[in-house]
């Protein structure tokens, strides 16, 4: 006979331990498993992108329905918790989320009081426009507050399951994005890439960011002999997004995860045998992309990424655009060391992209508090508890410091970030509650 423990949060912050408000069985039965259905229906909603896929699909499903809609479900859980709420609000993720939104604040304060000096309507202006981006931040973050205090008062870790159901589902959407362009969105859908996989996501790079946080996190509650089918779908879903970054994270992962015990010893044989079979395709492969007749006007990019692995060249108009927009956001921040040109900043400036790099965003636009904010961050992924296995914190850690070198849309758009953020940052004492026998 085992016995298995079902793990409750005790709210103990500051440092964790001493004596503080128990979370331990604030309540059973219905509202239990409400709590366990409404965070798994949340991190279902932001990790499969469904908010921005429907207002693409339909311009009138905006996505703040979908959050307004999340924050009622999650209304009555802050209320029966209140005390665990004020309790969240001093965790480390809490305090780095109030920080950034504070620095939103002061500048959205000052295109108003700007606006107001100069005379010029902050209505139909640019600044507008940068106004209603710097509150659309604000909302995501927010809402990620909200959506990792679900986590840390949920007495159930039941909810993790839905990561093991995304890890296979996601990428499997995005290889049928491959293999049928067209079927999941439109091809000339604003943000797509011709040749280039991303399924709900539309943008293939953040397609492939997502399938690599949900892996991860799919790890919390998947046992180690099914990890390694789970890593090569994810390779595979990966492969056909053409995102150099995020093949050259799965790439890094592999040995990491398999020197930290994460993926089993035999999954070196398994990807090997794999990744060699790839290899001796790959020219068949090639072929197969210059057959595709649905493909022609975005050949050439997608033609150009695959070199890049045979020939380590940075020549195409990806690499040279982002080239310049390091140059121009390290100067912007040269300009600005100490308190940033503000944020939004670098969506408002001559080149067509932002900085497509998470650090120099935040140096760029909120000078040398905005580079703590970075580093503050990466601090609190690797000291979180959402991982039972610390090797996994690390591994989340490495890939936010991995991939904020190529993505700049982690607090925007991309608000499954803010939400892995939130989740892996949350902080537990775990205390065994009621045991279940199981033969």
């Amino acid at each position: 006979m085992n016995t298995e423990f079902i793990q409750h949060p005790s709210a103990l912050y500051p440092g964790g331990k001493g004596a503080g408000i128990s979370l331990a069985k604030p309540y059973g039965g219905f509202l239990s498993w409400y709590h366990t259905i409404v965070l798994s229906i949340a991190l279902g909603v932001i990790y499969s992108n469904l908010p921005i896929y429907a207002y693409t699909l339909h311009s009138a499903l905006l996505p703040k329905f979908f959050f307004f809609g999340l924050f009622l479900l999650f209304a009555p859980l802050m209320l029966m918790k209140s005390r665990a709420l004020g309790v969240y609000l001093m965790s480390p993720f809490a305090l780095w989320a109030s920080v950034l939104i504070i620095l939103n604040l002061i500048h959205f304060s000052s295109f108003v009081i700007d606006s107001s000096a100069s005379g010029i309507p902050l209505i139909n202006s640019q600044m507008e426009i940068r106004s209603a981006l710097i509150l659309t931040r604000i909302q995501y973050i927010v809402f990620a507050v909200f959506l990792g205090f679900a986590a840390f008062a949920s007495s159930k870790q039941s909810y993790r399951y839905i990561f093991v159901f995304l890890a296979v589902f996601l990428p499997c959407a995005i290889i049928l994005d491959f293999v049928k362009p067209g079927l999941l969105h439109p091809i000339d859908t604003s943000g797509a890439v011709l040749g280039r996989a991303a399924a709900m996501f539309i943008n293939p790079t953040m397609a492939a960011e997502a399938i690599l946080l949900v892996f991860l996190l799919s790890c919390a509650a998947t046992k180690m002999k099914y990890r390694t089918f789970l890593f090569i779908l994810l390779g595979a879903g990966i492969l056909v997004t053409f995102t150099r970054s995020a093949i050259i994270a799965w790439a890094l992962l592999w040995p990491l995860l398999i020197d930290r015990r994460v993926l089993p010893k035999s999954a070196i044989i398994v990807t090997s045998i794999v990744l060699g079979t790839g290899l001796m395709f790959l020219g068949a492969f090639e072929s197969y992309l210059s057959s595709r007749q649905d493909f022609e006007g975005g050949l050439a990019n997608v033609q150009a990424r695959l070199d890049f692995f045979s020939n380590v060249t940075l020549d195409d108009d990806s690499s040279q655009e982002r080239a310049e927009a390091i140059h121009a956001s390290w100067n912007l921040f040269l300009q600005n060391p100490l308190f940033g040109a503000g944020a939004g900043a670098t969506q408002f400036w001559p080149l067509r992209g932002s900085t497509h790099n998470l650090l120099l965003m935040l140096a760029a636009e909120y000078g040398i508090l905005g580079m703590g904010l970075w580093i503050w961050m990466a601090i609190i992924l690797w000291k979180g508890e959402f991982f039972e296995n610390k090797n996994l914190q690390f591994a989340i850690a490495f890939l936010f410091v991995f991939m904020s070198m190529f993505t700049h849309q982690m607090l925007d758009s991309a608000s499954y970030w803010l939400a892995t953020f939130a989740l892996v940052a949350v902080k537990k004492r775990a205390v065994p509650a009621r045991s279940w026998r199981v033969a």
